[in-house]
């Protein structure tokens, strides 16, 4: 990345003067800054900090990808997405993709078989920590590694793994059928890694 942005005029900085926050639970805080402007004038800008940093895990096997069908409060609807979540305090990304990849899929993966694929910010207008992605060789459901039941947290709700080839995936891209931003931008990591399943040509 900075390889490209030096490639290219930076423009300038909006600079925090004061960090003004205005809710803290277990999960992280939200600021609500006062910043002064490129232009010198002063505002406010929110910003949310997550407790820890996130996990967000790329399934992968002979079938293609795996893909979580998730209920997402927010929206108020069910959403096709990666498992991903928030490291633990003190927990090693990789070790906090395992444990989000068992609760929501029940797929077991050891740290040393996650492949890291990068690190990406979901909501850069207002979420400043960053998501740590990787991908993970697993079985699919019925075959020899058949994945124990999954065990999400109490405030979420997830049903079984949906496995898709690469050309099912295109398809669900050009119909919308994916729109979480985090599986999106994890979904082009591991294309660009060339991560990917099966015999079938590269997207």
């Amino acid at each position: 990345m900075d390889n490209v942005a030096s490639a290219h005029a930076e423009p300038p900085p909006i600079r925090r003067q004061r960090a003004v926050e205005v809710f803290r639970n277990r999960f992280g805080a939200l600021f609500n800054d006062e910043v002064l402007s490129p232009s010198g004038k002063q505002g406010r800008y929110l910003r949310w900090q997550w407790s820890h940093s996130g996990v967000v895990i790329v399934p992968m096997g002979q079938d293609g990808f795996a893909f979580v069908p998730t209920y997402r409060y927010p929206i108020g609807e069910v959403s096709l997405e990666f498992p991903r979540g928030g490291c633990e305090a003190d927990e090693d990304p990789a070790v906090a993709a395992v444990r989000e990849l068992r609760e929501e899929t029940g797929f077991d993966c050891a740290p040393s078989a996650l492949r890291p694929l990068g690190v990406i910010h979901a909501e850069t207008g207002l979420i400043e920590s960053d998501v740590h992605v990787f991908a993970a060789e697993v079985r699919p459901t019925g075959s020899a590694g058949t994945p124990s039941a999954a065990e999400p947290e109490a405030m979420e709700s997830v049903a079984e793994p949906v496995w898709a080839s690469r050309t099912e995936v295109v398809k669900w891209l050009q119909s919308g059928s994916v729109t979480c931003g985090v599986t999106l931008a994890a979904l082009a990591l591991a294309i660009a890694d060339g991560s990917g399943t099966g015999s079938e040509p590269p997207m």
